[in-house]
């Protein structure tokens, strides 16, 4: 028999072997896999439009922005755009518009149209994003010095003053800025060229735009807070009612959580007991901010979660993040852990050796991953054999050539998940952790021992973790709960209504994070 007999082709043939004759269909169609009308449907076609698409599109835009303003505390829109291709097109999109501006006043006579569309656009700006309902008078005072009609009638008659009137908006704009703006606007009345000072002007009142916005942002942050989450699980139960599997994953994903930590305790209680036990029992809440705890640490320990939970899809991309977070302090810290073993109490002791040592292995792991750790370790162990072996002959100590090379043994050795001292600090980083999610933020806890290292890492990685974990257990507190009733022998549902007043043992996204408590 040849090779192509024994190994049959994998490929899958054009046509089915059993494909489904459909009358009246071409011939040369025929060959095409399709399905007759009693399986497809014979209601007339449905059709989306565009506007719905980007309705949808919107919708989605800003139900992320305001998540990522619900999580991060010191969110702030930016004075230019991050990305580098929206950057560009802003700044080649105003390059054209001036350099229009600076042609039409060229010429001779100059034109003025394009030029007065620009002095109202600055007004407008001035009347609608920038005052509120309060400045009343200067609202009154503002129509009446840049009136339209009045301007008009100037510009047609060859009288407009266009560097008195933008001599009245920049006064106008050193009344309406913050003092940090100041600076921006004594720069403005240095400049003697109409079209820097066009420009100029329009950035400026970008940048009050922006100032006002993320202050309004800091004073009406609870209540984004609020809006976010109603706003999001009303979502995903309108989701849940069109495909009612749509929360497998994440049952799945917090029963292996509850089983974890409730089993043994359930299987020793009577099941008629706990089907007795009321919803609103307070041990409830208990069992829920624990499971979820549990659940939501199981995320960040492994690379890539398997089954992700849907409820937790808008904040994936960060939470394999902060998995590549917690990665690295976990191997930042068994590697220095390993060091100080070898090089003995004198080296390890010595001032400033753990946190040098640290911050360099900080630096050589900053991107790493499941897949990156392991040439990431080659040069750990070399990084640490060498400070190690160069603090010994700093203060003169005896440094055996052996040592080195058993710190890179010992070292490489960490790729094993197995690995003692991996998995001592792994498990000690994520019951920290754990125990954070667990506990209000203004309960002080004890670092676990040998985690004083990477303190301020893992500091800033719970801090994070925690605003996006709590936000995620206030919005579905509903529907978590529901599920761990079911997980205690209730009646299975997973539509609960959303309630704003969430339990107040819980920590909320409103308090304070967790960097004063270490």
């Amino acid at each position: 028999m040849s090779d192509k007999e024994e190994k049959p082709s994998r490929k899958r043939p054009v046509t089915p072997p059993n494909s489904i004759p459909i009358p009246g269909a071409a011939q040369e169609t025929s060959s095409a896999p399709s399905l007759p009308p009693w399986v497809a449907g014979g209601s007339p076609a449905k059709f989306v439009t565009h506007d719905e698409l980007m309705k949808i599109t919107n919708d989605m835009e800003n139900m992320e922005l305001v998540h990522e303003i619900a999580i991060d505390p010191n969110f702030q829109i930016p004075d230019k755009p991050t990305n580098a291709i929206q950057n560009c097109v802003r700044e080649s999109m105003h390059r054209a518009y001036y350099n229009q501006l600076r042609r039409d006043l060229a010429k001779d006579p100059p034109e003025l149209e394009f030029c007065f569309g620009f002095l109202m656009e600055l007004k407008i700006m001035i009347l609608d994003d920038i005052l509120t309902a309060q400045h009343t008078r200067l609202k009154a005072e503002i129509n009446s010095m840049l009136d339209e009609p009045t301007l008009r009638g100037k510009m047609e008659a060859g009288q407009l003053e266009i560097d008195k009137v933008m001599k009245y908006i920049i006064d106008l704009c050193s009344r309406l800025c913050s003092p940090g703006r100041d600076g921006l606007v004594a720069a403005l009345r240095e400049k003697t060229d109409i079209i820097d000072i066009f420009q100029g002007t329009m950035d400026l009142l970008e940048l009050m735009k922006n100032d006002l916005t993320n202050y309004q942002i800091s004073q009406n942050r609870s209540a984004i807070e609020e809006y976010s989450a109603k706003h999001e699980y009303e979502m995903f139960q309108k989701s849940l009612a069109e495909n009612p599997n749509g929360c497998n994953f994440t049952r799945q994903w917090l029963k292996i959580a509850y089983e974890e930590l409730f089993k043994k305790d359930d299987s020793e209680e009577g099941t008629s007991s706990k089907k007795e036990k009321p919803a609103e029992d307070p041990e409830n809440e208990k069992y829920l901010v624990d499971t979820t705890s549990r659940g939501y640490v199981k995320l960040v320990q492994v690379d890539e979660y398997a089954d992700f939970p849907e409820t937790l899809k808008i904040d994936r991309l960060k939470i394999e993040l902060l998995a590549e977070k917690f990665l690295q302090i976990v191997m930042c810290a068994s590697a220095v852990f390993v060091t100080c073993n070898v090089a003995g109490r004198q080296i390890s002791e010595s001032d400033g050796f753990k946190k040098t040592l640290k911050d360099h292995l900080v630096a050589i792991t900053n991107n790493t991953d499941e897949e990156r750790i392991k040439a990431d370790l080659e040069k750990i162990g070399e990084q640490c054999a060498k400070e190690a072996s160069d603090t010994a002959v700093t203060l003169k100590l005896d440094w055996n050539p052996d040592n080195s090379v058993s710190i890179r043994n010992q070292i490489n050795a960490l790729i094993n998940l197995d690995n003692p001292i991996r998995k001592l600090v792994h498990s000690r980083v994520a019951t920290f952790v754990e125990e954070m999610l667990r506990s209000p933020t203004s309960v002080p806890h004890r670092l676990l021992p040998g985690l004083s290292v990477i303190q301020s890492e893992l500091c800033a990685f719970t801090s994070k973790f925690l605003r996006l974990c709590v936000h995620n257990r206030k919005t579905f507190y509903a529907l978590y709960s529901s599920l761990i009733l079911e997980f205690q022998g209730h009646a299975p549902s997973t539509h609960a209504v959303y309630h704003a007043d969430s339990p107040s043992s819980m920590p909320g996204p409103s308090q304070p994070g967790p960097s004063s408590s270490f």
